[in-house]
């Protein structure tokens, strides 16, 4: 039944056409269109009510659309012939009021009902049946009829790194050489250099990059010193290893990875040639090579006997090269107090240990300390039985304490060379010290004869080096050697020189000048050079500065008679 159904709505669209086709002239075709049927107001009614939710009912409508003999009579010939119709269209009816949507089989019925359905939404259409898979011959697929059909292949969505490298692969075009010129055309062409016409370009092959030794082992070692000393302190360190394993690396480095600069051929220090004999056998054996020796074995009267004793000579042992250790955490810093505070515990415990020594017999107990003050509380009765020996005892025990006391005193007494290094250490600097601190002063007249001893002797008994050079209107001091010194005698030209006074003493012969200055010294310049440039001490008096200068140019330091010259006091 359902399927004998189906197959007449099949039909309804025909009916529909070729009704359409026998009806009216324009005329009447015009006036159908000013005046809307009755079966267009019935279907503009069901789709308005059925888009709202609910469906009139069909009793209320106006008599000539509620009559189903005038619904009847408009309908087309071929659609009465249709069995159960009026079920459908009550099935329909039905679907709307419930909110379900027309169902895509009867699509022939809803041309009918032209109000009903919302032409804008797309309605999907529902397979009736699994679709049927068919091939021909050669495998390929055709439909129902016999052709064949054509279908796109699927894009590959494959992300792995193997099918990308085969899709570039199968996209790359393998190209021959393009010639401007056909070579053969050219007289002195030779086929053995020039390009061949039929070969391949093809791409060059991908060669293995190997990692190189050690890398990943620098990666970890120097995450580590960032989180142990920070980035600044790490990439200090990893410079200085860098630089170490460049050196130590020099003759075996790849060149590949050398800076294009100039190679510096490192020649490596010749191996020694072994010895016929070891240094340590040469005193032992006669002949002084090992000729004698068969088989390990070796006779007395080939060897020294003499030499040979139950003594064991032991080397000395060599340091391996190594960076030096770091230095030794400096003591904390204490007071005074704290000083005194330990010096007592450390003395308590020293003490302490002595008694238990002697407490347990390891060392002797000190002789008690008897004066004649203390006579008779400490021996008692001892005292009064033989006074004179006993006095005779303890003064004479006395003198035994008071004598080790001075022998102690003249043990700890230092040497007259003793004295005097240990005087040059307290006033000078150790010899050994690199630096050499230089002073240039500037002062107007050196010209008084005391003035100018108290410069030169305390320049000598200082150990200085330098020079100070006399000239008309200014005289210069320059002097060299340790930071004690330097200071020493920049003391003495500064402070304890009154100079002035000096000036006045001038006066006083007759040498006064109204127009001259008043008489100073100045510190021009005071720094430290690489090794000093006087070997001793002298003073010289020039007649001209062009003079002068030349004695500092000679040394190689005219720029000191420069700078005094030009120094101006702030």
């Amino acid at each position: 039944m359902q399927k004998e159904l189906s197959e007449k709505l099949k039909k309804i669209p025909q009916l529909n056409k070729s009704s359409t086709n026998l009806d009216g002239s324009k005329q009447t075709q015009q006036d159908e269109s000013k005046i809307p049927s009755v079966s267009a107001g019935v279907a503009a009614v069901m789709a308005t009510s059925a888009s709202s939710g609910s469906i009139p009912n069909i009793s209320n409508l106006p008599a000539a659309v509620a009559d189903p003999t005038s619904i009847s009579a408009t309908t087309p010939a071929g659609l009465a012939t249709v069995p159960n119709y009026e079920a459908v269209r009550r099935a329909q009816e039905l679907a709307a009021r419930m909110g379900f949507r027309q169902d895509p089989q009867f699509a022939p019925l809803i041309n009918m009902f032209p109000g009903q359905m919302v032409t804008d939404i797309a309605i999907p259409q529902k397979p009736t049946k699994a679709p049927v898979l068919r091939l021909d011959a050669q495998g390929r697929e055709i439909d129902e009829h016999g052709n064949v059909v054509n279908l796109t292949k699927p894009s590959n969505l494959s992300t792995l790194k193997v099918n990308i490298n085969k899709q570039k692969k199968d996209a790359f075009q393998i190209l021959k050489p393009v010639l401007d010129v056909d070579p053969e055309s050219n007289p002195h062409y030779d086929g053995r250099m020039g390009i061949n016409k039929t070969k391949l370009l093809r791409p060059k092959r991908m060669t293995f990059q190997f990692v190189e030794e050690g890398k990943w082992s620098k990666e970890a070692e120097t995450i580590k010193l960032k989180s142990k000393f920070g980035e600044a302190q790490a990439k200090e360190y990893r410079a200085k290893q860098a630089q170490l394993a460049k050196a130590k690396a020099a003759p075996d480095i790849n060149p590949n990875l050398i800076e294009i600069t100039e190679r510096v051929v490192i020649k490596e220090k010749p191996k020694e040639q072994i010895p016929e004999i070891e240094w340590w056998d040469t005193p032992l054996l006669r002949t002084g090579n090992y000729d004698d020796i068969a088989d390990g074995i070796i006779g007395e009267d080939k060897l020294k006997m003499e030499k040979i004793n139950f003594y064991v000579e032991h080397p000395r042992p060599i340091e391996p090269p190594a960076e030096p250790a770091p230095p030794p955490p400096q003591p904390l810093k204490l007071t005074k107090k704290e000083q005194k505070k330990l010096r007592t515990q450390r003395r308590l415990a020293k003490e302490k240990d002595r008694q238990e020594m002697i407490r347990q017999g390891v060392i002797e107990p000190p002789k008690p300390k008897v004066k004649i003050s203390n006579l008779m509380k400490v021996l008692g009765s001892e005292a009064t039985q033989d006074p004179t020996r006993l006095e005779k005892e303890i003064r004479s025990a006395a003198a035994e304490r008071e004598q080790a006391h001075i022998d102690r005193n003249i043990a700890r007494k230092l040497t007259p060379a003793e004295r005097r290094e240990k005087k040059e250490r307290k006033l000078f600097d150790d010899p050994s010290t690199v630096e050499t601190l230089v002073s240039v002063y500037r002062i107007n007249d050196l010209s008084h004869p005391k003035a100018r001893f108290r410069v030169d002797v305390n320049a000598q008994e200082n150990r200085l080096t330098g020079c100070a050079v006399i000239s008309d209107g200014i005289s210069v001091v320059v002097v060299e050697g340790g930071s004690k010194s330097i200071k020493r005698y920049g003391k003495l030209m500064l402070r304890r020189i009154n100079w002035s006074d000096v000036a006045k003493d001038d006066e006083e012969n007759g040498d006064s000048d109204d127009d001259k200055p008043p008489n100073k010294c100045s510190l021009v310049w005071q720094g430290s050079v690489a090794k000093p440039n006087f070997n001793r001490f002298f003073v010289h008096e020039c007649m001209t500065e062009a003079a002068a200068r030349k004695i500092f140019a000679d040394a190689g330091v005219g720029h000191y008679w420069d700078l005094a010259v030009n120094y101006v006091e702030q």
